[in-house]
């Protein structure tokens, strides 16, 4: 396995392999395009490393550098992913690493991350890695209008 930089020219396989999750069509899916995907090549905006295997893209992790401006020693995990035939092969905890060496170059001293309570597999292993849950949030909803 070989972990680097996320690239442009890796833009549109990273697309590809987050489509499954990350795109779907429910209302709680996020806005997976490649448009989306470029922002985080920008140096001010995010970083993004790949792990490869060979010359196969198998994982990913997104984030953002600055989580608001409230909170300016804080970074954002926007996205980590996993091929499933690769999962449990400490990937995902090595994408996570070496995204600590760099947030401690950007001066961060806090990341966060979001997690719907339905996914226990994330929330455990997110828990894995030293996270634990900060705040709850509640999300309501109101339909103001019906298809007539």
């Amino acid at each position: 396995m070989k972990y680097r930089l996320m690239q442009k020219k890796d833009i549109k396989e990273v697309y590809s392999l987050g489509k499954k999750d990350f795109a779907k069509k429910d209302e709680y899916s996020w806005d997976w395009t490649i448009k989306e995907i470029k922002q985080y090549l920008k140096k001010s905006f995010g970083l993004g490393i790949i792990c490869l295997d060979k010359n196969k893209i198998i994982g990913f992790l997104l984030l953002q550098r600055h989580y608001s401006h409230q909170k300016p020693k804080t970074s954002w995990l926007t996205y980590i992913f996993v091929e499933k035939n690769y999962r449990r092969k400490k990937i995902g905890s090595n994408l996570f690493n070496l995204s600590l060496l760099k947030l401690k170059q950007f001066a961060k001293k806090e990341m966060i991350t979001d997690i719907y309570t339905k996914n226990k597999k994330s929330m455990v292993f997110f828990k894995s890695l030293g996270f634990n849950k900060n705040e709850e949030w509640v999300i309501e909803r109101k339909i103001v209008f019906n298809k007539s």
